[in-house]
């Protein structure tokens, strides 16, 4: 009996990892909005690439398109340096969700850091629409 239910479970647990799917892709489009001017900004920045601000910068280390049976996400792992007058530097290194923005975000005091979207593709290859 202990087996059967071990069985069960197991083949529970099997159908619930095949029903999500991750597909790594190889940029991201952030929006960076300056908090005192309202100026947005969007980024496609390849992974590893770094985004220079005023008073930090930004790298987007993995970006991963999340499909679910009920619900699809977006999310990226980035560090975010703060710098500034004093001689500690502040560090954000984690993973952001597209779909619940505020809930673990980089702390900038002067621009508002999201997640817009994974790219699929490379954002550095431009597509080539015409014949040569």
């Amino acid at each position: 009996m202990r087996i059967f239910i071990f069985l069960n479970l197991l083949a529970l647990i099997n159908l619930n990892a095949l029903s999500s799917q991750e597909l790594e892709c190889q940029g991201a489009i952030l929006r960076i909005l300056n908090k005192t001017t309202n100026e947005k900004n969007y980024f496609s920045v390849p992974l590893s690439q770094t985004i220079e601000l005023d008073n930090s910068t930004i790298v987007v280390h993995r970006c991963l398109k999340i499909d679910k049976k009920d619900k699809n996400d977006e999310v990226a792992l980035l560090t975010h340096k703060l710098t500034g007058s004093s001689e500690i530097e502040k560090v954000f290194f984690g993973w952001v969700f597209k779909s619940t923005q505020y809930l673990n975000s980089p702390s900038n005091p002067v621009y508002d850091i999201k997640l817009e979207e994974c790219l699929v593709e490379d954002p550095i290859f431009l597509k080539n629409n015409g014949t040569i």
